[in-house]
């Protein structure tokens, strides 16, 4: 008989995961299904279900056992709820249906993927579950063979109406109770990305603006030996509401003319308290490997600093730390719980979502009426090399997607990172982003280490680290203003075609590099399909559309 857990997540990134005996056969964000970004709703995603047991070619009936996670829910209250959704919509027989905790689905997320036995589990995000009116902040997990025990945990204030509103972001118009509510780290860094602007899923601009800046704050001496400590609403806003009254500007003048800084500011801060906190549990729990979810380990910034200033043998980064990892972490609940640990799960991390076949491919291509040229593997990889080198912008569908929010090649719009213009020509023609947020590159395995001080493997693009000094002019549309690159790399193993296209390239160009970004535009998911490829490709100025190995061009 089949082993066959669900896992499902509810509220913004929804999504779904399946595991089959013992292996992670199936992941995937509703946001790619139903095209909104982040997909935030409390409804149960079944238009992803369905897609997912499709692909697998499963029914229903063949599911032993499901795990559901939302956020800000309350222990079990809300289980009947959605068992009786679940069931009403899918009339089948009863099966298992556990409710996951918040924290707990993304400690399993991590810990579960990582392949590590005896490991510290860190769970910081920007909230969790309710607990004794308090909502879960940053959680510390024990995991070893296979089983995870919770070692401490801090607890925050929920924010008065939304994180949005004025009172919980701009000092003078916050009421003195609101001051005084503690949170949790990941939204303090929300709460000052909403100061400078900046809406809901947009800490990555925060993060790529602090490069251009210098805190305003001295954080040197912070240090968080426990859980134990006191992050407050008014924390850092109080004190640049002092610096703006001494300045004599008006708010608004304040912000834009030091919003470089006030970004840096948030982003020190968050970085001593978290390698605080991890250098401080290593230490006392003499375990030197760590596992890390939720949606603060999304920045890469802080990512590689751990590594550098921790004493640490192993760190994992999960590709989807924020909540886009839940349903991989309640179905991991769901499975174990119903069968039991005995072996390590299998994942092919981070291809976990759906492919399409070339006749769903060629399909997708007629029906909008275009000419295509199709090619075998090794001419494919040739002839994108020598669009890349001639400066043509690329969209490059293939194979399954990946798992989290980062393009790593599958669904990537590719470019020449050795020509210093391409990072404007991007933004200009496709992606119509801020100029001071970067663009990333992904290198073969081999030579991450000429180029990059990279510490660890970085195939997640989890990790920002220097450019060594002598390429920095060389790969200039990949270096950030701080002379940092967020790298992804591929190994021949893993990604063979990816890294035979990159070789190729080297041979054109003299590196083994290709600029990565996202197979999207501006406030759009990442493309899903060979549909959505090609709808976004024609209303943008991109030269080339690579579907599998179909190449059309403008």
């Amino acid at each position: 008989m089949m082993r066959i857990a669900l896992g499902i997540h509810v509220g913004h990134d929804r999504g779904a995961c399946i595991i089959k005996d013992g292996e992670v056969i199936a992941a995937l964000a509703n946001e790619r299904i139903d095209r909104i970004k982040y997909s935030q709703s409390l409804k149960i995603p079944f238009e992803t279900i369905d897609v997912l047991l499709k692909y697998c070619n499963l029914e229903i009936s063949s599911v032993n056992s499901i795990g559901l996670s939302g956020v800000a829910f309350e222990e079990t209250k809300m289980l009947n709820w959605y068992k009786s959704e679940f069931f009403n919509y899918y009339k089948c027989h009863y099966i298992p249906f556990y409710l996951v905790s918040h924290h707990e689905a993304h400690a399993y997320s991590t810990y579960y993927s990582s392949g590590l036995n005896n490991s510290l589990i860190f769970v910081f995000d920007g909230g969790g579950d309710f607990l004794f009116s308090k909502q879960e902040a940053e959680t510390i997990y024990w995991g070893q063979n296979g089983k995870i025990t919770e070692i401490d945990r801090r607890l925050q204030n929920m924010a008065v109406r939304h994180m949005k509103d004025e009172i919980n972001h701009v000092f003078p118009l916050m009421p003195g109770y609101v001051q005084n509510l503690e949170m949790s780290l990941a939204r303090k860094y929300s709460q000052v990305t909403r100061l400078l602007g900046f809406g809901f899923g947009q800490e990555g601009k925060t993060m790529g603006l602090a490069s251009y800046g210098k805190s305003l704050l001295d954080f040197s001496k912070l240090n968080f030996n426990d859980l134990n400590y006191s992050v407050t609403y008014k924390d850092i806003i109080k004190d640049l509401y002092i610096m703006q009254l001494k300045d004599g500007k008006t708010f608004k003048e304040y912000i834009y003319e030091e919003r470089e800084n006030i970004a840096s500011t948030v982003q020190s801060f968050i970085e001593h308290a978290v390698i605080s906190i991890i250098s401080n549990y290593t230490k006392k729990y003499k375990i030197k490997n760590i596992c890390l979810a939720g949606g603060l380990f999304l920045n890469c910034l802080t990512n590689h600093k751990v590594l550098e200033q921790c004493d640490l043998d192993n760190a994992f980064f999960l590709p989807s730390s924020g909540d886009d990892g839940q349903a991989l972490g309640c179905a991991y609940y769901a499975y174990i719980n119903e069968f039991g640990y005995d072996l390590p799960v299998k994942i092919n991390l981070p291809y976990l979502g759906t492919s399409y076949s070339e006749l769903e491919v060629k399909k997708a291509i007629d029906e909008k009426g275009l000419k295509y040229t199709k090619y075998d593997d090794a001419s494919l990889a040739s002839i994108l090399a020598d669009y890349i080198s001639n400066n043509k912008i690329v969209a490059f569908h293939r194979g399954k997607t990946e798992l989290g929010p980062r393009a790593l090649c599958h669904r990537s719009i590719l470019a020449n990172p050795s020509n210093p213009r391409m990072k404007d020509i991007l933004n200009n023609r496709v992606k119509h982003r801020e100029t001071f947020r970067p663009f990333a590159p992904t290198v073969i395995e081999e030579e991450q280490h000429q180029y990059f001080d990279l510490l660890q493997n970085s195939p997640y693009m989890l990790l920002a680290t220097s450019v060594k000094e002598e390429y920095r002019k060389q790969l200039a549309s990949i270096t950030h203003v701080d002379n940092t690159a967020r790298v992804q790399t591929v190994s021949e193993k893993n990604e063979p075609f990816i890294y035979n296209f990159l070789l190729e390239l080297k041979k054109r160009t003299g590196f083994p590099i290709v600029l990565n970004t996202s197979f999207n535009i501006d406030g759009q998911p990442i493309v899903e399909t060979p549909t959505d490829a090609i709808d976004t490709f024609l209303v943008n100025d991109i030269d080339v559309l690579i579907v599998s190995n179909y190449v059309i061009t403008k």
